[in-house]
């Protein structure tokens, strides 16, 4: 028998509207190379793609070589799931289809309309869906990540020792999916360390990586250590949270065993929005007292910013900005992102029941860069304040300034690496669309530029077909409404308000047609 041939595709939409990859920007997905790690490489043929590393996904004779397509994205990439479930029946009309995600879970309702599989449960579950398709026998004996299908890299590589979060932040897609926070086997995690061959650093993708009992944190330390004095690795570097930062001692641990540094979910450096955050492990020790102690120890810190403009006022959040700059004490942000209250979480119900969001917001312009709720500004000074954001919001002057003398001080404590990405994030704040211009000629000055604006934002070439799409494939390329004109929950959404309200409610009624398998 012909082995199954398997696609598995994490989709993607970039937050400017470009059409392009972004091969540059860390952290990369790993979510195909962890879904086809579940499976036997002896009893399947599987290719692997990412459209946030390569670009729109444009393989159309790979689709006619799938038997299975596996679809997998973060929830503004929900509307390029359904594009390429089009390309996919078109070409290859006989094509299996099967998506997961956060929006699997969000919206299963809505969902079964255009995949065959609806997934909603961990990343294990792919082998049942791969199972009910071609026959049982396709589990792999030992899990690992799919590394040797993904472009090599000798620099960076990626792995996980856990999954979920223990904190529940209002709008996290975490607290949305309420899911039990879970730490891997320590064989497990040595076993993807030495798959990837030697990196110059390996990153941990956890939500969490200080999260769980702190015995376990401390095993992982040492874990860390002993591959790290066997050369594995150069370094290492997670996300953690505040309160890792309470005790001097985790520092110090992570550096013996190979840290080169940390992102924290910093957020806002204001108690009060933090608060409003529900972010209580952020509360534990100032913003920047953690930043300072990470950096005085030798490793980097890396965090980002998120605006609120319903909470805040645009002179409030410039305020912010200007002390980050003046402080070369602390690193600059690596991001900086309007708050998005994303489909199921506790921001999402709130805003909804309050009537803040606006007129006919599309999950597309849930990016961090469009306003989807009304601000406390006038509407048009928020709309300004967006397109400088999106410019480069703090002057270069200072961005420079900042850098060098960030680098006097730090110059002699970090590592070569951690130095030169904390160096970068002047970069980043001078020059947000650096590698994101893409091809859609939405720069400013020309036709179709973007308004920054829900209701007027436009789409992007995506939403324009490649190929001639049959009628009934049409709707594939619509975008998807969260609210209506009158800013309230859109009737295309009504079937999931349970999901979407009441993210703890847990389990989804079965349908004739629904094939209840699950994949994040």
């Amino acid at each position: 028998m012909p082995q199954p041939r398997i696609l598995i595709l994490n989709c993607y939409s970039d937050n400017h509207r470009s059409a392009r990859g972004n091969p540059w920007i860390m952290p990369q997905s790993i979510a195909p190379a962890v879904l086809a790690g579940m499976l036997d490489p002896a009893h399947v043929d599987i290719r692997l793609a990412c459209e946030f590393r390569n670009g729109p996904f444009e393989d159309f004779s790979a689709l006619q070589w799938a038997d299975l397509l596996v679809l997998t994205g973060l929830n503004p990439a929900f509307d390029r799931m359904k594009q390429v479930t089009a390309y996919a029946r078109v070409v290859n009309p006989g094509i299996v289809v099967a998506m997961g995600g956060p929006l699997a879970r969000m919206l299963p309702n809505l969902s079964r309309r255009y995949f065959d599989y609806v997934c909603s449960g961990d990343v294990e579950q792919i082998v049942s869906v791969v199972d009910a398709v071609f026959g049982p026998g396709h589990a792999a004996e030992v899990p690992i990540p799919r590394h040797d299908l993904l472009p090599g890299s000798r620099i960076i590589g990626y792995a996980e020792t856990s999954r979920n979060c223990n904190f529940r932040c209002s709008f996290c897609a975490m607290t949305a999916e309420d899911r039990q926070f879970m730490a891997y086997d320590l064989d497990d995690v040595r076993r993807q360390i030495e798959a990837l061959g030697h990196r110059e650093c390996v990153m941990f993708l956890d939500q969490n990586f200080f999260a769980g009992p702190r015995a376990h944190f401390r095993a992982r330390m040492a874990l860390m250590k002993e591959l790290f004095e066997q050369r594995k690795f150069g370094g290492w570097a997670a996300l953690v949270t505040g309160d890792f930062f309470t005790r001097a001692d985790n520092v110090l641990l992570a550096r013996e065993s190979g840290c080169i540094g940390f992102f924290s979910g910093v957020e806002s450096f204001s108690r009060a929005q933090v608060a409003a955050f529900n972010k209580k492990q952020n509360l534990v020790l100032p913003q920047e007292q953690a930043i300072r102690s990470c950096l005085e120890a030798g490793l980097v810190f890396h965090y980002g910013l998120l605006f609120d403009l319903v909470d805040q006022t645009i002179d409030e959040v410039l305020a912010e900005t200007e002390l980050i700059v003046a402080n070369p004490c602390i690193t600059l942000p690596s991001f900086i992102s309007f708050t998005i209250p994303m489909l199921g979480t506790p921001l999402f119900g709130s805003r909804l029941r309050e009537g803040l969001f606006l007129p006919n917001v599309k999950l597309r312009d849930m990016d961090g860069r469009s306003l989807v709720c009304h601000p406390v500004d006038p509407i048009a000074k928020a709309i300004a304040f967006a397109a400088l954001m999106d410019k480069g919001l703090i002057a270069k002057r200072k961005l420079a300034v900042h850098a060098w003398q960030f680098f006097r001080r730090y110059g002699a404590t970090l590592s070569r690496w951690g130095l030169l990405s904390g160096l970068g994030n002047a970069w980043t704040m001078g020059y947000p669309r650096f590698g994101s211009n893409g091809r859609d000629g939405i720069r400013p000055g020309r036709e179709g530029c973007r308004t920054y604006l829900a209701s007027s934002e436009p789409l992007g070439s995506l939403y324009r077909p490649r190929i001639r799409i049959p009628e009934r494939y049409r709707g594939h390329f619509e975008p998807l409404y969260v609210t209506d004109a009158d800013g309230e929950l859109h009737d295309g959404l009504i079937g999931d308000a349970a999901s979407l309200l009441h993210p703890n409610s847990g389990e989804v009624a079965p349908f004739a047609n629904y094939n209840a398998i699950a994949i994040p």
